[in-house]
């Protein structure tokens, strides 16, 4: 007998927790900013937990059309949770995001740099001696919150500004 006939296992979907909600049914992980730092630092109220879930909205679809069309099981009437967290991993999510994003933008990245990024392209090729094509300016967007902080990130270089 397998596990999912053994534990009466009948669907499995993904979902993306996007809050967590506490007993008082305030919002538990916010880091957007609409929680005080103060009411944050309280902590949460009681040991009952609402999540918020992203569904794969492909798959939803799927589910509600065959319910639908052949009067099926409603998967999400009864839906149980399990969830899996590596702290190593936690972050992998928002750093794709913001590799995708910046592979998507107006912003010209060098060739050789998508390789680097994605992990399977030659390391050396990054190196300044190494690139053809070097660039004479680079528009850093909003990687630096302000001058100050641009030229104390390139210790011993000079920082030329131009418009």
């Amino acid at each position: 007998q397998n596990p999912a006939e053994r534990y009466g296992l009948k669907y499995v979907r993904g979902a993306e927790v996007i809050e967590v909600r506490d007993g008082n049914n305030k919002l538990f992980n916010d880091f957007t900013g609409r929680i005080k730092p103060e009411e944050a630092a309280l902590g949460p109220h009681g040991s009952e937990r609402t999540y918020v879930l992203a569904l794969d909205t492909a798959q939803y679809q799927l589910d509600v059309n065959r319910l639908v069309e052949e009067q099926g099981d409603d998967v999400y009437i009864g839906l149980n949770m399990l969830m899996r967290r590596k702290p190593k991993e936690n972050n992998f999510k928002a750093i794709l995001e913001c590799i995708r994003d910046l592979m998507n933008s107006d912003c010209v990245v060098p060739e050789w740099l998508h390789d680097i990024f994605l992990g399977y392209g030659d390391p050396a090729a990054a190196h300044s001696d190494n690139m053809p094509n070097q660039l004479r300016t680079v528009d850093f967007k909003d990687t630096f919150l302000d001058a100050q902080h641009l030229v104390e990130s390139f210790p011993g270089r000079e920082v030329q500004f131009t418009s």
